[in-house]
């Protein structure tokens, strides 16, 4: 849908030690596809990452020498990957993503109306939050299912408590029950089975260094990640993170908590610009200094417009297949 570039193994880079590219970044995220790692995705082609290389070489019986070529590449290419994973290819064109807001109000058509007026695009997704109670902010879906299904536009579930994201894992692990049975009952699972393979579910980390919002600890993530996977036997609920890209604080802990085995299926970042029309994507904005083993699904490019009812963001449009990320989002029944 948006001229995405997608070199066929002969014609991408070879790769070895100290090639460090956006290729690079492209390998590490495709061996953590494969199941190995995990690695951060820092484009740093160094030990952790030619040790991977290796072993994946060896395990699929190809030539061990810790060179990236078409074979390596194909080999890639081929392998089962884990659930949800896809790919994100690099490149310099200018492409723009699918649209979409977030509200702590309630959605009305007006509402929808108007966000498309302000994006300049019609939302395809919405973001809302899912706390376990009746308090300002939750999803109602008496309220909201109508407007939204009428419009087409899908739910982006948000679990939301900032205040405890530095918890134990005990704390993680209650919040993510609640929070899962509260997007599971309000949708309904065999509904929810009915409709596809896996929903994506964000928690909300709104602190970054030196504010009051804590950030996020690694033992509450995989408290609360472990309590998602497991919410249903009926439903794949796949544990994400909304996050500040200047965090380093939590980008630090979920990677620790991804390399011990909990499971991140994407990043929600917030780095804005300056006004609220959907514009290119730009990578420069999804950079981090503190690398982690996951991938940015969509960028919250600009937030509190018109007087604060609005936030706009946009799914990464340099992934594989930007359909499947909305089909990840929860369509409400009518």
């Amino acid at each position: 849908m948006n001229n995405l570039e997608k070199p066929k193994p002969d014609d991408r880079p070879v790769l070895k030690q100290d090639s460090n590219s956006e290729w690079t970044v492209f390998l590490q995220d495709a061996l953590n596809g494969c199941g190995y790692g995990p690695l951060d995705l820092d484009g740093d082609f160094g030990p952790l990452t030619l040790a991977q290389v290796n072993l994946f070489q060896q395990n699929l019986g190809l030539t061990v020498n810790g060179i990236v070529d078409a074979s390596t590449w194909t080999a890639l290419d081929n392998h089962k990957k884990l659930f949800g994973w896809q790919a994100e290819w690099p490149g310099s064109l200018s492409l723009t993503g699918i649209g979409g807001a977030d509200t702590l109000e309630n959605v009305k058509s007006s509402m929808i109306q108007e966000a498309a007026k302000l994006m300049g695009a019609s939302p395809r997704f919405w973001g809302r939050y899912f706390q376990g109670n009746t308090n300002r902010g939750e999803y109602l879906h008496k309220l909201e299912n109508k407007p939204l299904h009428d419009a087409g536009i899908r739910v982006l579930p948000i679990s939301r408590r900032t205040d405890r994201v530095d918890g134990t894992r005990q704390d993680g692990a209650e919040l993510g029950t609640s929070h899962a049975k509260d997007v599971l009952d309000t949708f309904d699972e065999d509904y929810l089975a009915s409709q596809g393979d896996g929903f994506y579910i964000f928690l909300d980390v709104e602190g970054f260094d030196g504010q009051p919002q804590p950030s996020l600890s690694k033992e509450f993530y995989k408290g609360w990640s472990e309590a998602v996977v497991q919410a249903s036997s009926k439903v794949k609920l796949l544990p994400s993170v909304y996050l500040n890209g200047s965090d380093q604080t939590t980008l630090r802990s979920l990677s620790a908590a991804i390399k011990e085995d909990a499971q991140c299926h994407g990043l929600w970042v917030a780095r804005y610009d300056n006004q609220p029309q959907i514009s290119p994507w730009n990578r420069e904005k999804v950079k981090f200094k503190s690398p982690v083993p996951c991938k940015v699904l969509l960028r919250q490019y600009i937030g509190d417009i018109d007087g604060g009812t609005y936030d706009f963001s946009q799914i990464n449009p340099f992934l594989d297949n930007l359909e499947l990320v909305l089909e990840r989002l929860i369509l409400p029944p009518s």
